[in-house]
């Protein structure tokens, strides 16, 4: 074990040689450590040489080039000093980045704050000019007609000027209605021609510039926050929008309901969709269905009764005849399976206790 005065005393050993005529101090390392020393643990000299570092404030970089102790401390004090401005310079940027985000999101809530503000006046202004439109339809705006007396005078028109006043004023709150629902119809089939589900600012940017010149034009400028509100609108609406995490896309197309019953998948249309295990399993099983049914069958009368259509579907994997019908169904009854092959060459299923699922071997009870 090597004591730690003995790498102490190798380090100042090695620190207070000059560097050779044309090269570079030696360093004082775990390795220099130990050859000065002639062996020893290099855990231990670590350890020990860890220590001495620390004490002497070594700084290998300043001395191996030979400075003078005092010119060589300057120099390690101006490094620390110039780290130490590099974080805070870089923790000055991230908080400028922190505040410029914070402003930018302040902005954008102020600008979605006065769209909604400006929505809430429209909306209270259709529901006026729909209650003005409710009153004229149902009469209650029509001037009260009076008996006139045989000397009265001419009752004087200001009642239907009024009442015109206020049809003209509800025909005009139709007509921008009707405007507006054809506007955001035209945004809505703008929307539904992006492919693929977009967020709001992508949509608008992808927006046609004449669709937005008519907007001004209705008095319905658009904005991100004013689109947003509407697809969102849309959307809530059922009115083949979709939001799915902050993108809005096309609604799927609801499919109505069939009338006629859907005819049954053929053996073929099964076998498109399985593997070659799967399938031999449908086929063994559908055996077994059939033997149990009508009892036992040599393999010509079971092919014969399966039918063409799994015949057919076994040249997918391999077309089954006889031979290989036999082969299998010996395999089934090796593996335990509800089979057997009775002495005059014909198989037949075996009764079980329960309906065989075409995989598991089953506990059964032999008839005979």
């Amino acid at each position: 074990m090597v004591a730690a005065n003995e790498v102490f005393q190798a380090a100042n050993r090695i620190r207070a040689r000059p560097a050779p005529p044309g090269g570079v101090k030696m360093r004082v390392s775990v390795r220099s450590v130990r050859k000065e020393l002639g062996g020893g643990s290099f855990g231990d000299i670590a350890r020990e040489l860890k220590k001495w570092k620390q004490d002497e404030d070594y700084q290998p970089a300043i001395e191996q080039v030979d400075l003078p102790e005092a010119f060589g401390r300057r120099v390690a004090l101006i490094g620390r000093e110039l780290l130490e401005m590099a974080r805070v310079e870089a923790t000055r940027a991230r908080l400028a980045d922190f505040v410029e985000a914070e402003d930018r999101r302040a902005l954008e809530r102020d600008v979605l704050d006065e769209a909604l503000e400006r929505v809430d006046r429209l909306e209270e202004r259709i529901a006026t000019l729909q209650a003005e439109l409710d009153r004229w339809r149902s009469g209650a705006a029509a001037p009260p007609v009076q008996p006139a007396a045989p000397d009265a005078v001419e009752p004087a028109p200001a009642p239907v000027g009024n009442a015109m006043a206020g049809f003209f004023d509800v025909a005009y709150g139709l007509k921008l209605a009707r405007e507006a629902d054809d506007f955001w119809g035209r945004v809505r089939e703008a929307v539904v021609r992006r492919r693929g589900p977009m967020a709001v600012h992508p949509l608008f940017n992808a927006l046609p510039a004449s669709l937005k010149r008519q907007g001004e034009e209705l008095g319905f400028p658009l904005t991100p926050p004013w689109l947003r509100y509407h697809l969102l609108r849309m959307a809530e609406d059922g009115k083949g929008l979709t939001l799915s995490d902050h993108r809005f896309g096309l609604a799927e197309a609801e499919t109505a309901p069939e009338t006629e019953a859907t005819p049954e998948p053929s053996a073929g249309d099964e076998a498109a969709e399985m593997g070659s295990r799967r399938f031999w399993r449908r086929f063994v099983h559908e055996v077994h269905d059939l033997l149990s049914k009508e009892g036992p069958k040599t393999v010509e009368e079971i092919l014969d009764e399966m039918g063409s259509d799994w015949i057919e579907a076994s040249k997918r994997f391999q077309r089954i005849t006889p031979g290989r019908l036999r082969y299998k169904l010996k395999g089934r009854i090796t593996e335990d399976r509800p089979f057997e092959e009775l002495p005059d060459g014909r198989f037949a299923a075996v009764a079980s206790e329960a309906p065989w699922d075409g995989r598991s071997p089953l506990t059964t009870a032999r008839n005979g």
